[in-house]
């Protein structure tokens, strides 16, 4: 590898490093709705602190439908269902001053991980009152769809059988 070649990898290479720093200092989520720090991932834990709407934190690790973040000089656990994610390539590119943040954005994957949600994480009440149906997506449900042969089959395969019930039995008027 010529001289030249091994400064450009260095300098890429120094790029990167000054990128994910950027990102690394960077907020990583947002409180959506007023919300507790606590002590523990439950919500019989003790309370470290009140977070406002707006808030920022810096994500530790994440534990079923908890989040570990730093909130100013204390560590606890948030409900991932009170937080919106904050974009780390607008955010990062701000804070670095050296406009590299851009680049830990570029390398940033989609988890595989388990995600939990519950009900309407980060949307507004605005937000949902300005929702607008989206019939195609409905329709593209269609490929989900079974006949009635395809789930016997499943159920047989499964050993399965086959009860019937009242749905109506338990509803109130």
């Amino acid at each position: 590898m010529t001289r030249r070649m091994q400064g450009v990898h260095r300098a890429v290479l120094a790029g990167l490093l000054l990128g994910f720093t950027a990102v690394a200092q960077a907020a990583t989520h947002t409180v959506a709705v007023e919300t507790d720090l606590r002590a523990a991932p439950a919500l019989n834990a003790k309370t470290l602190q009140h977070l406002q709407k707006g808030a920022l934190l810096d994500a530790v690790e994440q534990q079923g439908g908890w989040l570990k973040a730093q909130a100013g000089d204390q560590t606890g656990w948030v409900r991932l269902a009170h937080l919106r994610t904050v974009d780390q390539g607008k955010q990062g590119a701000g804070k670095s001053g050296g406009g590299l943040g851009f680049l830990g954005a570029l390398f940033t994957a989609a988890s595989n991980s388990p995600t939990a949600t519950t009900g309407t994480r980060g949307l507004s009440e605005e937000e949902l009152a300005q929702a607008q149906p989206a019939p195609a997506e409905v329709q593209g449900l269609d490929r989900y769809a079974v006949t009635s042969a395809q789930a016997r089959s499943f159920a047989q395969q499964g050993h399965l059988q086959a009860r019937d019930f009242d749905y109506t039995s338990g509803a109130k008027p």
